[in-house]
C-alpha cells in the first residue's frame, strides 16, 4: 500500500490568522511540531507576500515541511479581453509566489458573477483549461474540487464535476477531492470517490456536523463523515500525494488540529 503524506490546510487556523494571532510561518512550524509533512496554503493567508514568503520559506526549512497545493479565486467564467488580461496577469503572480514555495498544486475557484449554474460550470470548465498552460509555466498542475454550501448549487456533486471536466476538455486539469463537502449536499462520497478517483491530484479531509439548516466543520472524528474508509482507497490505489486537513469548529485552532491529526495518523498506521 502507498504512503500518503500527512497534510495541513491553513484554512484549519482561520480564525488564528484573521485575529492576527499567527501567519503561515506560524501555522508551520506548529504543524511541525504535529508531524504533519505537506500544507495547503490559502494564497490569501500570506498577507503581505513580500514579508510572508520569506518567513515561510524559513519555517519550511526549519520543519522539512512542503508545501503541496495552494487555492485561491479568480475570475475565470468573464469571457471578455479585458477579463482575461487581467486574470492572467493575476494568476502570473500568484504561481510566481507558489513557484517560490515550490508548491506542485494550485486549486482555483471564480466568483458566479450571476451566471446560472449551468452556465457557470461552462465558462468555469473553460477557465480552467485556459489556466492550465500558464500554471505549467510554474511546474504547477490545476485542480479544481467539490463545494459546499451556496457553492454547492454550482459545484457540489459529481455529475457537476465532471461537467465541469467535459467543458475543460484537458486531461491536465485534475481534482481536488473534498470528502466532506459531499456531504452538505447530501451526496454519497464513497461513490463520489469510485468515480473521481482516476482524476484525484490532491485531498481535504473534513468532517462535519449538523447545525441549524446546514452543518459545521468539526475535528476529524467528531462528525458525521468518516474519513477513514478514503483514505484507505487511496492508499490502496497508490496514492502517495497529501491527505490536507481541513478542521476547526469545536474547540482552539491547534486543538481541533492536534486531535485530526492523531485521527488521521490512527488510520495510516
Amino acid at each position: 500500500m502507498a504512503d500518503p503524506k500527512l497534510g495541513m490546510m491553513t484554512y484549519s487556523f482561520n480564525r488564528m490568522v484573521r485575529d492576527e494571532e499567527i501567519d503561515v510561518a506560524g501555522i508551520i512550524r506548529f504543524c511541525g511540531e504535529l508531524g504533519v509533512q505537506e500544507m495547503d496554503v490559502g494564497e490569501a493567508h500570506w498577507i503581505d507576500p513580500a514579508k510572508d514568503i520569506p518567513a515561510t520559506l524559513e519555517a519550511m526549512e526549519e520543519t522539512g515541511i512542503g508545501v503541496a497545493s495552494s487555492h485561491t479565486a479568480l475570475d475565470l467564467v468573464t469571457r471578455t479581453d479585458e477579463a482575461r488580461t487581467e486574470r492572467e496577469t493575476k494568476l502570473r503572480e500568484i504561481c510566481e509566489r507558489l513557484a517560490a514555495v515550490k508548491a506542485r498544486c494550485i486549486m482555483l475557484g471564480s466568483p458566479t458573477n450571476d451566471l446560472s449554474p449551468e452556465e457557470w460550470r461552462k465558462e468555469f470548465g473553460v477557465g480552467l483549461a485556459e489556466a492550465i498552460p500558464i500554471a505549467e509555466e510554474y511546474g504547477l498542475t490545476v485542480t479544481f474540487e467539490n463545494r459546499g454550501g451556496p457553492a454547492g448549487r454550482m459545484v457540489g456533486t459529481v455529475e457537476h464535476c465532471l461537467e465541469i471536466m467535459g467543458h475543460a476538455n484537458d486531461s491536465r486539469l485534475r481534482f481536488t477531492f473534498d470528502v466532506g463537502n459531499f456531504r452538505y449536499v447530501g451526496a454519497d462520497w464513497d461513490d463520489a470517490f469510485g468515480r473521481l478517483a482516476d482524476t484525484i491530484a490532491h485531498v481535504h479531509l473534513k468532517d462535519v456536523a449538523p447545525k441549524g439548516e446546514s452543518f459545521q466543520m468539526v475535528p476529524l472524528g467528531e462528525g458525521e463523515v468518516d474519513n477513514a474508509p478514503t483514505i484507505r482507497k487511496l492508499m490502496e490505489r497508490g496514492y502517495t500525494g497529501s491527505l490536507a486537513i481541513e478542521c476547526g469548529g469545536r474547540g482552539t485552532d491547534k486543538e481541533d488540529a492536534a486531535k485530526s491529526v492523531e485521527f488521521v495518523k490512527g488510520v495510516l498506521r
